[in-house]
């Protein structure tokens, strides 16, 4: 099962969130078919014009009691006046190692991805949802393996999605970047909820956990 079609790499959602002055942590569970595989942490602090985002993700998936797809990843992004500086992934994908690091300088992002060393444009920005700006990007760069994927947004609208029992207004997305995903944000371009189908024809549903 491709780590691809399972997890939405360094996402942020709308979460069950504990927050203070300047910093947030939001979790949420990942569920499969409607069964719990996995959860994903992100942590949120602002300082003045800097953010740092630190994301967890843990899936396992079991099949009659036995583990037949695991993956871990932890990302830290780190961004000044809206532009990315740093990010470091360390991703366990089944068993298959990735480790992602990526530093700005001179206009340009220097990638380093399992040793492989490439530049890509300043503005380029992570597949990552907890950030809304990802909507008006044409490519991205993928936490995961540091490949750099396109990006195509498609406006599905105004939507409703109901958040601890209530209703909560939404614009509905469909980004493909490796593969699509359904995404709902808020009137405040937060993430609220994220549908896809893995490569399996399962559903996977990120939600308030």
């Amino acid at each position: 099962m491709k780590a691809g079609l399972l997890i939405l790499a360094a996402l942020a959602a709308f979460g069950a969130a504990a927050s203070s002055a300047g910093a947030e942590t939001i979790r949420f569970a990942i569920m499969r078919d409607g069964e719990p595989i996995g959860s994903n942490t992100i942590e949120l602090s602002r300082n003045g014009a800097e953010t740092t985002a630190r994301m967890v993700t843990r899936i396992q998936v079991k099949i009659a009691f036995m583990t037949v797809y695991r993956f871990d990843q932890t990302e830290t992004e780190r961004w000044i006046d809206g532009r990315l500086v740093a990010l470091e992934a360390v991703t366990d994908d089944n068993g298959t190692p990735h480790r992602v690091k990526a530093t700005s300088g001179n206009g340009k992002i220097t990638v380093n991805a399992d040793g492989k060393v490439t530049e890509v444009a300043g503005t380029t920005i992570p597949a990552s949802y907890w950030n809304a700006a990802l909507l008006g990007k044409t490519v991205a760069l993928n936490p995961q393996d540091g490949a750099i994927v396109p990006v195509a947004v498609t406006d599905r609208g105004e939507d409703h999605v109901i958040v601890r029992g209530r209703p909560k207004r939404t614009h509905h997305y469909v980004i493909r970047t490796t593969f699509p995903q359904d995404v709902w944000y808020d009137e405040d371009r937060q993430l609220v909820k994220v549908e896809l189908k893995a490569s399996d024809g399962s559903t996977i549903r990120y939600q308030p956990g």
